[in-house]
C-alpha cells in the first residue's frame, strides 16, 4: 500500500471516530429516552460512516476546503478553527449528562475534536467560498461618508432629545450588553455567549460586540445607541449600497426610501442586524455572474446566522429558500446554487442552531402558545403601512412585476424577490401579528425589488428625479413630528406614507414614574420587602417599573430596595407567577392594563380585578394613602398585604384559568 493511501485511510479513519463522537453527543440530546443508548451509538457511527464516505467519493476535501490550495496558509486556518471548535464546544450544553457513561472523559474529548473538525470544514468551506465569489466592488465617495455621518448625527439627536423609558425588547439588549461589559473580557464570557445561543431567547450574540464598545465608552443608552448604529446599522446599509451598484448613488436612494431601517435601530431593536444579513443574503445569491456553488455556500451560512442572531428570522430562512426553490421554474440553470445553498444552511443549521430547530421547531406548538398575539390582519396591514407606507410597497410591486414581465434577464431575480415577502407573510402571520421589529423581515426583499426597479428606469433626469423624489417623500414624512399611537389598534386607516417619527419620544409621566419607583423602595427601609407589578401595557408594565431611573439617567440609589418578583402575563405562554401571592405589596394599574387584550392576559385579570375591588382574593390586601396617575388615565396603586394568602384561594385561581384552558391544567396548577 502506498504511503499517502494510508496516510488518507488513517486521516480517514481518525475523521470518523471524532465524528462518531459528536455525533452520538448530538444525537443523545435529542433521542435518549426514546431510542436505547446502543442504537444511538450505531446510528452515530453510522452517521459519522456515511458523512466520511460521502466526503471520499465526492473528493470534497479537494474541491471545496482547500481555499489556499495544499498550502500551509490552509493548513493555519484549519488549525486555528480546529482548536477554537475543540475549545468552544458546546454540545454538553444540549442536555445534562449527570452520572452517565456519556458525560465521562473520553466521550466529551471526541466530541470536542469532532466539534473542531466540523468548525474547520465550515470555515474551509466558506473560505474558499468566499475567494471563488472573489471581491465585490462597492460604490465609493463622499455621499457613503455624508450617509455615515448623517446615521451619526440623528443618532445623537434622538438619544439626547429622548425622555422616555425603556422596556421589554427595546431593554433586553441594552440590559444585556450591560452585563457583559461588567464583567471579566475571557474566556469563560465567551463561553457564556456561545451558551446563551442554546439557552436563551434572546441571546447574547448581539449584546457582545455592544458591550465591548461600552467597555470603553460607558453603558448609557447613547453609546447603546451608537453602537448600533455602526455596528449594525451601518452595514446594512452598505449592503442596500451593493444591493444597486450598479445604479448612480443607488444606495443613498434606498437608504432614504426606508428610514425604518435607522429608526428601529434608534428604539433599541438590534434586530436591525439580522436585517443586515438578510440584505447581504440577497446580494450574494443574486449576483448570477458569481460561480453557482461560491452563492450557495456563504447563502446558506448567511441565512443560518440570521435566524441564530433572532430567533423569528427562521422565517426569513425558511421562505428564502422556498422562493429560491420557486425561482428555478423560471432559470432552471441555476440549481447548483439552489443545491449549495440548501446544503451549506443544512449544515451550519445543524452545528450551530441545533438546539433552536429541536426544542422550538419540531417539539414546539409554537401556533397555539403565541395565538395570544395574533391581534389580525388588520393590524398587519396598519404596521406594514407605518413603517413602509402602501405607495413605496406599490412601487415594490411594480418594479418587479415589470421586470418579471418585461427583462427576461431579471426574472430570476424577480420571482424570488416576490416569493420570499410573500411566504414569510403567510408563514409569519399564521403564528402571531407583526410588532415594529418583525417588519424588518420584508426590508431586505423590498430593497432588492427597488433596486430592481432603479436599474430598469431609463436614464433620462426626469425618471431618475421621480424615484429621488419617492425616496425623499418617504424620508421626509418620518422627519415630521407627528402624536404617536399608544397601539396598533388605535390607528384607523393604512398610511400611504411612514407615520413614525424621529422626533424624540417624550413621556409626560416620567416624573410619576419615578416618584413611583422611590416610593415602592422606600418600603424597605426598615426590612427588606417584595412587591410585584400586576399590569402589562404599553403605559405601565413590570418592564417599565424596573427601568424608570435606568432610562432617566438616574443613579441606582444606595438606600434599600424592594425586591420585585416577575409575574407572567400572556395566557398560554406562561404559568401564573405563584411567588407574587407572597410578596408584601402588589402594584397595581386602574383600570387594569393588558397590551395584548384582556382575552389573552387572564393571568393580569385574575389577579388584578379582586384585588381593584376588594372581593375573594383581595380582601387580603389593602390599599395605602398614596396613587401615582400616569398617561392616558391610568393610575397606579399600592396595596399592602396583609393576611396570608388561603390554600383555597390558591385553587380558585388554578381552577378559573384552567377552565379557560384546560390543555394548559398543568402551568395552573396550584402549589397548595
Amino acid at each position: 500500500m502506498k504511503p499517502r493511501t494510508l496516510l488518507q485511510g488513517l486521516a480517514g479513519l481518525a475523521a470518523w471516530g471524532c465524528l462518531s463522537g459528536l455525533a452520538l453527543v448530538r444525537l443523545w440530546a435529542v433521542l435518549y429516552g426514546r431510542v436505547p443508548g446502543p442504537a444511538i451509538l450505531a446510528a452515530a457511527a453510522a452517521l459519522a460512516a456515511l458523512v466520511v464516505g460521502a466526503a471520499w467519493r465526492l473528493r470534497l476535501v479537494s474541491r471545496l476546503l482547500l481555499p489556499f490550495g495544499p498550502t500551509w496558509r490552509t493548513a493555519l486556518l484549519a488549525g486555528a478553527a480546529f482548536f477554537l471548535g475543540a475549545l468552544l464546544d458546546t454540545s454538553y450544553g444540549l442536555f445534562s449528562a449527570g452520572d452517565m457513561a456519556i458525560g465521562r472523559l473520553p466521550f466529551r474529548l471526541a466530541c470536542a475534536l469532532g466539534s473542531g473538525l466540523v468548525l474547520a470544514g465550515v470555515v474551509l468551506a466558506l473560505a474558499t467560498a468566499a475567494r471563488r465569489f472573489g471581491r465585490l466592488e462597492l460604490p465609493r465617495g463622499r455621499w457613503l461618508l455624508l450617509l455615515a455621518l448623517a446615521v451619526n448625527v440623528l443618532t445623537a439627536l434622538y438619544a439626547a432629545g429622548s425622555a422616555t423609558v425603556y422596556y421589554w425588547d427595546s431593554n433586553i439588549y441594552w440590559s444585556s450588553s450591560t452585563m457583559l461589559a461588567g464583567q471579566s473580557l475571557d474566556l469563560a464570557q465567551v463561553r457564556l455567549v456561545l451558551q446563551s445561543v442554546i439557552t436563551q431567547e434572546y441571546n447574547y450574540l448581539l449584546s457582545w460586540p455592544i458591550s465591548l464598545v461600552m467597555r470603553v465608552l460607558g453603558t448609557g443608552r447613547y453609546v447603546y445607541l451608537f453602537a448600533i448604529a455602526n455596528l449594525y446599522v451601518l452595514p446594512a446599509l452598505a449592503g442596500m449600497a451593493a444591493l444597486a451598484r450598479r445604479v448612480r448613488h443607488g444606495g443613498v436612494l434606498l437608504a432614504c426610501a426606508t428610514p425604518m431601517l435607522l429608526y428601529t435601530g434608534l428604539t433599541g431593536f438590534v434586530d436591525v442586524a439580522a436585517a443586515g444579513v438578510g440584505i447581504w443574503a440577497f446580494v450574494i445569491y443574486t449576483d448570477q455572474e458569481r460561480p453557482q456553488s461560491a452563492r450557495g455556500i456563504l447563502t446558506g451560512a448567511l441565512l443560518t446566522l440570521v435566524f441564530l442572531l433572532r430567533r423569528y428570522f427562521f422565517f426569513f430562512t425558511v421562505s428564502f429558500g422556498l422562493a429560491s426553490l420557486a425561482a428555478l421554474a423560471v432559470r432552471r440553470s441555476q440549481w447548483k446554487s439552489f443545491a449549495a445553498m440548501a446544503a451549506s444552511g443544512v449544515v451550519c443549521s445543524l452545528f450551530f442552531g441545533q438546539s433552536f430547530l429541536v426544542e422550538q421547531v419540531l417539539r414546539s406548538n409554537y401556533f397555539d402558545t403565541y395565538s395570544a398575539y395574533d391581534q389580525g390582519r388588520w393590524v398587519d396591514a396598519v404596521m406594514l403601512c407605518r413603517y413602509f407606507g402602501w405607495v413605496l410597497m406599490a412601487a415594490a410591486l411594480v418594479c418587479v412585476v415589470w421586470c418579471l414581465l418585461r427583462r427576461p434577464a431579471a426574472r430570476y431575480t424577480a420571482l424570488l424577490t416576490l416569493a420570499q415577502p410573500v411566504l414569510c407573510l403567510l408563514l409569519f402571520t399564521r403564528v402571531q401579528s407583526h410588532g415594529q421589529q418583525h417588519l424588518l423581515l420584508y426590508l431586505p426583499a423590498l430593497c432588492a425589488a427597488l433596486a430592481l426597479g432603479l436599474e430598469a428606469l431609463p436614464a433620462r433626469r426626469p425618471v431618475r428625479a421621480g424615484a429621488w423624489a419617492l425616496a425623499l417623500c418617504m424620508l421626509g414624512s418620518s422627519l415630521l413630528p407627528r402624536p404617536q399611537p399608544a397601539s396598533p389598534q388605535e390607528i384607523g386607516s393604512l398610511a400611504p406614507l411612514p407615520t413614525f417619527t424621529y422626533a424624540p419620544p417624550q413621556r409626560s409621566d416620567l416624573a410619576q414614574l419615578v416618584a413611583l419607583r422611590v416610593y415602592v423602595d422606600g418600603l424597605s427601609a426598615q426590612e427588606p420587602k417584595t412587591a410585584a407589578v400586576i399590569a402589562s401595557s404599553f403605559v405601565f408594565n413590570s418592564s417599565i417599573f424596573d427601568n424608570t431611573l435606568r432610562s432617566a439617567g438616574i443613579p441606582q440609589p444606595e438606600g434599600p430596595k424592594t425586591a420585585v418578583a416577575t409575574f407572567a402575563t400572556v395566557d398560554k405562554r406562561d404559568g401564573f407567577s405563584w411567588a407574587a401571592l407572597e410578596c408584601d405589596y402588589l402594584i397595581v394599574a386602574d383600570p387594569i392594563q393588558y397590551h395584548l387584550g384582556e382575552e389573552n392576559q387572564h393571568l393580569v385579570t385574575v389577579l388584578a380585578q379582586p384585588v381593584l375591588e376588594g372581593t375573594g382574593i383581595g380582601t387580603a390586601y389593602r390599599r395605602l394613602d398614596v396613587s401615582f396617575p400616569l398617561q392616558d388615565g391610568v393610575t397606579v396603586y399600592v396595596y399592602e398585604r396583609t393576611r396570608d394568602i388561603a390554600p383555597e384561594e390558591y385553587r380558585a385561581i388554578s381552577a378559573e384559568l384552567t377552565a379557560l384552558y384546560p390543555e394548559y391544567a398543568a402551568q395552573y396548577h396550584s402549589p397548595v
